[in-house]
């Protein structure tokens, strides 16, 4: 009797698939531009997300890009979107988003957009 082939060696282990979709970004390997860095100022947010939606809008695959987001609830700028902007849209997200507050002029977390909300 042999033995069973371990996970790493067997060959009908499947891997998830990477949308097609995504070999057609114009953002492929540019995670800088749609990723905060930790303990990102707002500045520096609104300048970062300004420079990956210009990438977006010439992007091939931005409609594509938005849907895959919203349906997997993700962080991050996707499709010309900010998490923010698709909590706006009744999209959730799997972490808390940093809101606008008009009176304070600046961003606040919004324990609403937590996934399982």
């Amino acid at each position: 009797m042999s033995a069973a082939p371990s996970p790493s060696s067997r060959s009908d282990v499947l891997l998830p698939a990477v949308p097609s979709w995504q070999e057609a970004a114009v953002c492929k390997g540019r995670t800088d531009l749609f990723f905060p860095k930790r303990s990102e100022r707002p500045e520096a947010r609104e300048r970062r997300e300004r420079a990956a939606a210009m990438l977006c809008q010439k992007c091939p695959v931005r409609v594509p890009c938005q849907q895959d987001a919203r349906e997997n609830r993700e962080y991050g700028f996707w499709g010309g979107e900010s998490e923010h902007e698709r909590h706006l849209a009744g999209f959730k997200v799997a972490a808390p988003v940093g809101l606008y507050d008009a009176r304070k002029g600046r961003r606040r977390a919004s324990l609403t957009a937590v996934a399982g909300d």
